[in-house]
C-alpha cells in the first residue's frame, strides 16, 4: 500500500479533529525504532512483540480541521495542502 487516500476522525461530534491525508503500510522492520518506542512508553504496550500480523501506518496530513461548536466552523480548517494555516 503507498499513498492511500485516508480520513481520520477524532474525538465526539461536538469536538471533532478531523485529518485528510495519504497513508503508506509499514512493517514491523520499516516502523522507526523512536516511533515504536514512543508508543510503547505512552500506552504501555509493544505491538512490535506482539503478533506479527499487526501492521503500522504511516500518514502525511494535508487538511486538518477541528471544532467543537457551530460558531467554530468558519475557522475548523487549520491545514491546507499539508501547510499549517495558523
Amino acid at each position: 500500500m503507498s499513498g492511500c487516500r485516508v480520513r481520520l476522525s477524532f474525538g465526539p461530534a461536538r469536538d471533532v479533529v478531523l485529518v485528510h491525508g495519504t497513508a503508506r503500510m509499514l512493517t514491523r522492520e520499516e516502523l522507526p525504532k523512536e516511533v515504536g518506542d514512543a508508543f510503547a512508553a505512552k500506552d504501555g504496550w509493544d505491538p512490535r512483540e506482539d503478533h506479527p500480523s499487526y501492521v503500522f501506518f504511516q500518514v502525511t496530513p494535508q487538511v486538518l480541521q477541528a471544532w467543537g461548536t457551530v460558531a467554530e466552523l468558519a475557522g475548523r480548517t487549520l491545514m491546507r495542502d499539508g501547510k499549517w494555516l495558523v
